[in-house]
């Protein structure tokens, strides 16, 4: 009696040859979408560091009533003199690098490092002139304004871009979305804006708002989009952001930009703010007075 061998079933050559080449296909469509996740990723966590910067340095200044000055020696401490260098983010009690591993550059206005008390801030905030340095351009090319600080970081390539190389260079800084040439983070406070950040008594009177500080005032987070803030930002409640000249920002009433959103530009700002303090809020009914 003859005895029949059942055939187990499995791959041939050809199903198995198919198989790698879906899985191939599969790969070179993820990696790509992987890379370009945490490309995103590294600029959105670097932009909320910029944000928690500037709110260390208007901390520093409403403690001490003056700016930190650079650090030189790459400590992470400030050193007396130096205007022009690295964040001091042990003076301020940070982090050290970027999401790329690399040192934040800072440059501050001369005058804000040397005051003692409110007074003599305030006034330093005030008498900054058009041609004080260090000043920043919200366009390749164009017109920069005199800032009382500038924070930058290299960006994906860990290289300064642009008008911010070398540094400090003649300490005229740009910010614009990213370019195949550009990918720089920058965060400034113009005189007038850190003029209204932290209280300044007459602070519309002398200085001509190049910022205004918006506060959200809703009771939900908000999120925006546009000018110097190149990827979906979240803005929780009570918290805020800038809006420059020449910048228009898109915010949304949730937190990931979704929908439709509603347009804010500098003037929209300028026409708000009737007291003249370069602050306006966000509330439920849109953009008002703060």
């Amino acid at each position: 009696m003859r005895r029949v061998r059942n055939k187990k079933p499995g791959f041939t050559l050809i199903e198995i040859a198919i198989i790698l080449v879906i899985l191939g296909l599969l790969a070179g469509m993820t990696i790509p979408l992987l890379s370009e996740l945490t490309k995103h990723q590294h600029y959105k966590s670097t932009q909320k560091d910029l944000d928690e910067i500037k709110t260390a340095l208007a901390g520093f200044a409403g403690m001490y009533w003056r700016l930190p000055y650079a650090d030189s020696d790459n400590d992470g401490l400030e050193n007396t003199g130096q205007v022009s260098g690295y964040l001091p983010y042990i003076t301020l009690g940070l982090g050290a690098v970027d999401s790329w591993r690399n040192r934040y550059y800072y440059d501050v206005n001369s005058r804000l490092v040397t005051t003692t008390n409110q007074s003599t801030f305030c006034t330093a905030l005030q008498n900054i002139g058009a041609n004080e340095k260090p000043r920043l351009a919200f366009s390749a090319g164009g017109t920069p304004a005199p800032q009382a600080l500038v924070v930058i970081s290299r960006g994906e390539n860990s290289t300064l871009d642009g008008g911010n190389t070398p540094f400090p260079g003649d300490r005229d800084y740009e910010s614009h979305p990213p370019s195949d040439t550009f990918d720089d983070l920058v965060a400034a406070f113009s005189p007038s804006a850190f003029s209204g950040r932290l209280n300044c008594s007459g602070a519309g009177g002398g200085v001509t708002c190049n910022f205004y500080t918006i506060f959200n005032r809703r009771n939900n987070a908000i999120s925006i989009q546009g000018g110097n803030y190149i990827l979906c930002t979240t803005i929780a409640s009570r918290a805020s952001f800038t809006i420059s000249t020449g910048e228009t920002i898109t915010i949304y009433n949730n937190a990931n930009c979704a929908g439709n959103g509603e347009t804010v530009n500098f003037n929209n700002c300028a026409a708000t703010d009737s007291d003249g303090d370069c602050l306006a809020r966000w509330t439920t009914t849109g953009l008002a007075d703060e």
